[in-house]
């Protein structure tokens, strides 16, 4: 098994949704490969109760479909916390979860989101042909990187 020292990894989608579900299938493929499963978590959205969840590890992962054209199909970047949060009754992005993080619980994790690029959105399973080469691109670079 492969080990994730402090690491939790964030699928965020609904592969009901077709190419929505590239941050679960991320997260499938790392199963696949051996990874700890106790740090891998798929989630539809994040909530504002997941500040608490990450104030845990020292590296929080977060993955997700995105619907921007990206050079190579996917994007890894940091993120750092937002200046201010917004509240709503749904989705808040990451980078306001940081933000929670740091002010309610005082920590702060390295944060980093994993971008990849989407075309489908109907309601089906199964990710777009497009869709899977950016999954596999992004899982082989993904492995390169030690954070």
């Amino acid at each position: 098994m492969k080990k994730l020292n402090n690491i939790l990894i964030i699928g965020i989608g609904n592969n009901t949704r077709r190419d929505d579900g590239l941050g679960w299938c991320f997260l499938d493929n790392l199963k696949k490969e051996g990874y700890n499963e106790v740090n891998l978590l798929c989630k539809y959205q994040l909530m504002v109760e997941d500040a608490e969840l990450i104030a845990e590890f020292e590296t929080v992962i977060f993955v997700d479909a995105c619907k921007t054209v990206l050079k190579n199909g996917f994007e890894i970047e940091r993120i750092y916390p937002a200046e201010h949060v917004a509240f709503s009754t749904h989705e808040i992005p990451p980078n306001q979860v940081l933000n929670l993080c740091e002010n309610i619980y005082n920590k702060k994790p390295k944060a980093f989101i994993i971008k990849i690029q989407g075309y489908v959105w109907d309601i089906e399973i199964g990710l777009s042909e497009k869709a899977t080469e950016n999954l596999t691109k992004t899982i082989s670079s993904f492995k390169l990187l030690t954070f």
